[in-house]
């Protein structure tokens, strides 16, 4: 068993808890004087790096002040809205808020070091005079403490006394008489018994009462030392008032510093705000008559020539005497610059778009100087374009005014390069290939009369094939969504798009209808096929003019590809619309011919091209046919060696002379192989993908 806890004495405890209340005095003292410490040594640092920092603000100010701008208006020309007189305010402006922080400065010294310093030396002295009084008060309790242990003590032993008295009486009581005792001795017994009992009784009730006593004075005693003579308040005195005072000065200077900064930088806000580009731009440009628009230039005739300008009545009669020529002359500048307004559309959306993916890019990567470039190759392409566009459409303009009929070729232009974006769109949002923007022509030549458009960067670029890509239906298919395409056997089809499941592709009929066919139900063309699939397109195509192109289409391919195998190149263009030649070097041909292209550049790069169409030879507008391209190699070995078939993949190109071709196949074999046996394609994902969408 363990021995019973030791029974501390009243005295001892009361004696340890009045030294520990005095050493928690002191740490509260030597707390609040470290505060104080703080706040005093604070203030000072503060008001030293304030004025550090204001010193070295006024003279920063002060040299830009001195300093005169040679395009500065005089004091008296001063505006308001002038972005010299706004920077010599914010200057002003830091020269007197620098002038305020200075003045916070010594509030810091006057308000808070100095009165902490004095207040800290008071509380130390405070300290040592209620020290001793707290002392001799704690010895006063202590005193009266004792004085009840000993009253509590007496008490304990009379009442232990006279219960023992008690206790033997009532055995005295109780006892039988004995033979050998007579009755008058067993009576004095009684007697001194009981007049003992009653004594001790006498003194237990007066120890009682001597204690009780005794204690209440004790309690009244201690409720004074903890409700007064404690003086924790005395102790503390009038530190809470100091600090709050002192915090309120830190508090105060510190709004009076920042509301002076407010009061000036709000001014100079509201006049910063008033500072607009085109006001200085009118006073430079007043300033300086250099930059001021420059007057048109003017027509300068010869000393005979009586004609000074371009108007109708000076067109009409100069047809009058040349005939049709000069009519000819005009239509093909109309055609020739609607062209270049076209190309030039075409060019600056493609390069938006580009530039657009840049910019996405550049948020993701902020550190790519690569990117950077290419995006000012792209603004520099849109600036060019821009510029041409307008030159061009100028010329229309005045081609406008004397008659000739320019929106008819502009009509025609714009709705063939609407089309083509049309088809890069839908590329673009089906596959999410961004790489046909990629391809736009950034490093075009200055000149803008030897520029060529570059077809290819409207064309998106798919990872497996090129589109759009003709072929040939092996076997007829039944559509059994909405978003399918009804096909039948031998019937040509133009593939425009990958298809949203594997082994499907989306497709365009002649009639125009656009739908999702399955792909293994095609004939994809291929480099050894090229000659029976032209032959098939023209022999198609001519049917739905006249018998007599038709009967043409195939001497003249066998013609053109036997004449282009001995050059480096096949270059040839279907003809997307019938053209009738205006003038005697151009070129006719119906639509869906086959022509071979001679040459796309020429001295004035006006949209025409030079190509031969049944042994004549003459030059043609671009915009109205589809430029067909092969390199050599792949006709000479797939026409000549009937080498095995290359991959149905054409090669990407970037330029109009290696575009892939949009092939056919023939109407019976392809490629002299038989047709096998439709193969089975299940419509399970298909049918599934259409449920869930």
């Amino acid at each position: 068993m363990q021995p019973p806890p030791r029974k501390v004495k009243v005295t001892q405890e009361v004696k340890h808890t009045h030294t520990e209340q005095l050493n928690r005095l002191q740490l509260k003292h030597q707390t609040d004087l470290d505060f104080l410490e703080d706040l005093r040594t604070y203030s000072q640092k503060k008001a030293l790096i304030e004025k550090d920092y204001s010193q070295a603000l006024q003279k920063l100010a002060s040299q830009y002040l001195k300093r005169e701008w040679s395009g500065a208006p005089s004091e008296e020309q001063r505006d308001s809205r002038n972005v010299w007189a706004v920077w010599r305010s914010y200057l002003e402006g830091v020269m007197k808020v620098s002038q305020s922080r200075i003045n916070g400065c010594e509030n810091y010294r006057s308000q808070i070091s100095d009165p902490v310093k004095t207040f800290r030396v008071q509380k130390d002295l405070q300290l040592k005079r209620c020290c001793e009084q707290l002392a001799r008060a704690q010895a006063d309790l202590q005193g009266t403490i004792r004085d009840l242990e000993k009253s509590r003590k007496t008490y304990q032993e009379a009442e232990q006394t006279a219960q023992t008295v008690r206790e033997k009486a009532d055995m005295e009581a109780k006892s039988k008489l004995s033979l050998f005792q007579s009755r008058s001795s067993l009576k004095r017994a009684s007697v001194k018994l009981k007049t003992k009992k009653n004594e001790w009784k006498l003194k237990a009730t007066q120890a009682r009462n001597d204690y009780l006593l005794t204690l209440s004075t004790t309690n009244a005693h201690q409720d004074r030392y903890y409700e007064t003579d404690l003086i924790i308040q005395v102790l503390d005195g009038s530190f809470y008032d100091h600090v709050q005072s002192f915090l309120i000065s830190l508090c105060q200077t510190e709004l009076e510093t920042s509301q002076s900064i407010q009061d000036t930088f709000q001014c100079l806000l509201d006049t910063s705000s008033g500072v607009t580009q085109d006001i200085h731009q009118q006073i430079f440009i007043q300033d300086n008559p250099l930059f001021q628009k420059a007057a048109p230039f003017q027509y300068q005739p010869c000393e005979n020539d009586s004609v000074c300008c371009l108007l109708l009545r000076n067109v009409r009669e100069l047809l009058k005497e040349s005939g049709t020529a000069e009519e000819h002359s005009l239509n093909k500048e109309a055609r020739k610059w609607a062209t270049r307004v076209a190309r030039e559309h075409k060019n600056i959306i493609l390069t938006q778009r580009t530039l657009l993916e840049y910019e996405e890019s550049h948020l993701q990567d902020q550190n790519n100087s690569e990117l950077e470039a290419k995006m000012d190759d792209a603004r520099e392409c849109i600036r060019k374009s821009e510029t041409v566009k307008l030159k061009a459409e100028a010329r229309l303009n005045l081609l406008r005014d004397v008659g000739v009929a320019v929106d008819v070729w502009l009509k025609s232009a714009m709705n063939q390069v609407m089309e083509e974006l049309e088809n890069v769109r839908w590329a673009a949002l089906n596959t999410h290939d961004a790489s046909f923007s990629h391809s736009v022509d950034f490093d075009r030549e200055d000149d803008e009369d030897t520029e060529t458009l570059d077809d290819s960067s409207s064309s998106p670029s798919s990872t497996h094939r090129n589109y759009p890509l003709t072929c040939s239906v092996l076997y007829s298919y039944q559509a059994s969504q909405p978003d399918e395409l009804t096909i039948q056997e031998q019937e040509i089809l133009e593939l425009i798009d990958d298809g949203d499941m594997e082994d499907w592709v989306k497709a365009r009929n002649r009639a125009g209808q656009v739908g999702y066919v399955p792909e293994k139900y095609l004939q994809l063309p291929t480099s050894s096929s090229l000659l029976t699939m032209l032959q098939s397109f023209s022999s198609m195509d001519a049917q739905s003019h006249t018998s007599s192109t038709s009967a043409e289409q195939e001497p003249e391919i066998e013609t053109l590809t036997q004449s282009s195998l001995n050059t480096h190149a096949v270059n040839l263009a279907r003809a997307l619309y019938a053209y009738e030649a205006q003038t005697e070097d151009e070129l006719s041909f119906p639509e869906g011919a086959v022509i071979c292209i001679l040459s796309k550049h020429n001295q004035e790069d006006d949209g025409f091209w030079e190509g031969e169409f049944n042994g004549a030879v003459g030059v043609f507008p671009a915009v109205l046919v589809e430029d067909l391209s092969v390199s050599y190699h792949q006709v000479s070995l797939s026409v000549l060696d009937q080498a095995a078939c290359p991959p149905t993949v054409f090669p990407s190109c970037s330029s109009p002379e290696s575009v892939p071709l949009p092939s056919l196949t023939s109407t019976l074999t392809l490629n002299g192989c038989q047709t096998p046996e439709p193969p089975k394609i299940s419509s399970h994902s298909k049918t599934e993908h259409h449920s869930k969408s």
